[in-house]
């Protein structure tokens, strides 16, 4: 396979997995069948098993790809040795709820949890693939500011915790409560982004 063929075959993945993410989040992952997602994307059910082995395999696709640009931009921030580790911690947090909160495939955080119980392999893939990588960032970010006398040397495990969990709770609250009509009153995620950093980022200050 040439590269211009090469191209045109990440250009169909990438499009699939569009279209896919989109179906998943409107219909759940048992309401989105192969042919549903085939003709969305119109193509045959054999084109689109010649691309992804299985539903299980394309929502996995769908979840790790989605995230991916998430991690991009954290190598990003950890490169630009010109910023404090304060400012490269705050715009790493602000990466964060962007991508779990904003972003259509940090949408899906709830229909991760539930695929996860029945397909194993779903949870273990976006760990592997994008849990792990991230902290190994943010880590990076911490030991670079515990070196500058910034912060002060903190349990990652519990601080990993501190971070991610009340974002994902947010993004589940959000969702779960997505009809109601005054939902930013009840979930504000500015206001609540701007605190949580705060805490984060008292938590890791040098005394």
């Amino acid at each position: 396979m040439d590269t211009v063929e090469k191209n045109q075959v990440g250009n169909r993945q990438a499009e699939i997995i569009r279209i896919s993410t989109d179906l998943f989040l409107k219909n759940g992952f048992s309401g989105t069948s192969m042919s549903k997602i085939a003709n969305a994307c119109s193509i045959t059910k054999a084109s689109l098993y010649h691309h992804f082995a299985g539903k299980e395999d394309l929502f996995i696709a769908c979840v790790t790809d989605g995230y991916k640009s998430a991690l991009i931009a954290l190598e990003d921030i950890l490169a630009d040795t010109s910023r404090r580790p304060e400012a490269q911690m705050r715009h790493a947090l602000d990466t964060l709820y962007e991508t779990i909160i904003s972003s259509p495939v940090g949408r899906m955080s709830p229909l991760i949890a539930e695929v996860s119980r029945a397909f194993p392999s779903v949870a273990r893939s976006f760990h592997a693939d994008y849990i792990e990588p991230q902290q190994a960032l943010l880590w990076q970010l911490i030991d670079r500011g515990i070196d500058q006398g910034e912060f002060k040397d903190v349990d990652k495990q519990v601080l990993g915790h501190l971070i991610f969990g009340p974002i994902v709770t947010l993004s589940m609250s959000r969702e779960m409560f997505a009809s109601f009509g005054d939902l930013d009153a009840h979930f504000p995620i500015s206001h609540l982004q701007t605190g949580h950093s705060d805490v984060i980022l008292g938590l890791l200050k040098a005394d």
